[in-house]
């Protein structure tokens, strides 16, 4: 009892807010938190002040120590709004141009008329080295930025589309950013951005990669976490999980486009920093916040967020606000948001160390903050769906799928909700609550895959007539479907 007084006493250490707009993300925020496992820090500036900063939760859950204004957080793609200013730093100064050919740089890379802003803005046609075939030639090997591009030169697979004319987000582009900037400064990529940006920013947290932290400092640094299932009762740790060690074991050396671990006071420092013009001159902010234009269609970054966006450099640019600029991050078990508005010098970020939150959460503040209307994250009913079962049984899981399926606060299922859900049922040996959940994906998605995934809950609860009627549906469906082809031979 008393460890959850002080946890509370922790969450709300922070002056409250009067400000009224300040009131309302407070609220809004301690929802979040209380019903849907929001569990970070933020922090909201205005006219360069920080104007609200308060944590959520746990750094770690299991030892349940709090959160706060000292902790640190890997940031992910964040980081490469880090890249993005060094290449700027570097155009500035007139030692590269915008324009340039990256085969300028990789005379080697077996592509045409890609350019350092195509780079920038994910443009360039590139495929994602973190995405299978290409990710299986460099799983496990800690690779290098050199090694993977050294890799993929090898691989040559083809542009997802010709350079320009289309937007696919890779981190593969800022790899080759991060090799560029080393060999126009000469300097390593670590060296450049705490010299040229954490250093003039006043960054003292900020950190590339955890192993850069100082020792007197990592225990600041935050723990992961993640549900490994529908059905986990708890967040677990990310630390030492198949994920995070392959992810490890294969990215573990690269740089540019992740892996900068910092606050959310440093990351307002970074915003400062810009809106003050320490970093770069207002020319050159201007070139980095301009969005690309393709050359033969439109397209819409985060659509399902409060901002759909163009892509600049970088940077995000609302369609409907132009001087609204984010970026968002996401690893295994954590999430971090970092929105700007330029005119009104305010900013927005959000860390996060669990992966309850979405961008329509991510963005609602930055509405409300400036008096407009704002849409939340919808909840996910398999989530609740999932709980209900949990804590009561499938009786009253099913009684709150029905009650909200049609309700637009909330995210419907998926197909595979449904297939990853009723076999985790399965594996707990719950072959009623399967055929429960089975039957409603039956009527949802009435196709080969759901009439066969009934049949294999009948068949695990030993209804063969049932199962064997329920394969016959699948096949009827789709006469060559060879999964319910060899379970109903089985079966016979």
């Amino acid at each position: 009892m008393k460890r959850m007084i002080l946890l509370s006493l922790l969450i709300f250490s922070c002056i409250e807010p009067k400000d009224q707009r300040l009131v309302e993300i407070n609220a809004i925020l301690m929802k979040l938190h209380n019903e849907r496992g929001f569990n970070g820090t933020v922090l909201i500036s205005e006219e360069d002040a920080v104007i609200y900063e308060k944590s959520f939760g746990n750094a770690d859950y299991k030892t349940q120590v709090p959160l706060s204004e000292k902790s640190i957080f890997n940031i992910a793609s964040v980081s490469k709004t880090f890249t993005v200013v060094a290449i700027m730093i570097l155009e500035e100064k007139g030692l590269l141009r915008l324009d340039d050919d990256i085969k300028k740089y990789f005379p080697e890379l077996p592509y045409e008329n890609i350019t350092i802003k195509n780079l920038l803005s994910h443009t360039s046609g590139l495929r994602r080295v973190q995405s299978n075939p290409f990710r299986k030639l460099i799983e496990g090997k800690g690779n290098t930025n050199n090694e993977i591009i050294t890799a993929y030169i090898e691989a040559a697979p083809l542009l997802k589309f010709e350079s320009g004319t289309s937007y696919f987000y890779a981190n593969t582009n800022y790899y080759l950013l991060a090799l560029i900037i080393e060999q126009i400064s000469n300097q390593n990529y670590n060296s450049f951005i705490t010299s040229r940006i954490f250093k003039k920013a006043g960054m003292n947290e900020t950190f590339l990669k955890s192993k850069r932290v100082p020792n007197s400092k990592k225990r600041n640094i935050v723990t992961n976490h993640s549900k490994p299932s529908w059905l986990s009762t708890n967040l677990r740790s990310t630390k030492n999980t198949k994920v995070e060690l392959s992810d490890s074991a294969t990215f573990g050396e690269a740089y540019g486009a992740s892996e900068i671990h910092t606050t959310a006071k440093d990351l307002f420092k970074f915003h400062s920093a810009l809106q003050k013009r320490i970093l770069l001159k207002s020319t050159t902010l201007k070139k980095m916040y301009q969005p690309y234009v393709l050359t033969n269609t439109d397209y819409t970054v985060d659509e399902a967020s409060n901002y759909p966006s163009h892509r600049a450099l970088g940077w995000c640019v609302s369609k409907e606000h132009p001087e609204i600029l984010y970026h968002s991050g996401g690893t295994y078990g954590t999430r971090s948001f970092f929105i700007r508005n330029i005119d009104k010098d305010q900013s927005i970020i959000i860390l996060t160390n669990n992966q309850n939150m979405n961008r329509y959460n991510f963005t609602f503040a930055m509405r409300l903050l400036n008096n407009e209307t704002y849409t939340l994250d919808p909840i996910s009913l398999p989530r609740v769906f999932c709980s209900k079962y949990l804590e009561i049984g499938i009786q009253a899981a099913l009684k709150t799928y029905k009650t909200h399926r049609e309700d637009d606060r909330y995210k419907a299922f998926v197909s595979w909700d449904f297939e990853e859900i009723g076999q985790e049922l399965l594996a707990r040996d719950d072959a009623k609550a399967a055929i429960e959940l089975f039957r409603l994906y039956t009527e949802e998605f009435p196709d080969e895959y759901s009439w066969e995934s009934l049949g294999n809950a009948f068949l695990a609860d030993n209804q063969l007539k049932k199962a064997k009627d329920c394969y016959l549906k699948s096949i009827e469906i789709n006469p060559k479907y060879a999964s319910a082809i060899r379970a109903l031979k089985a079966l016979k």
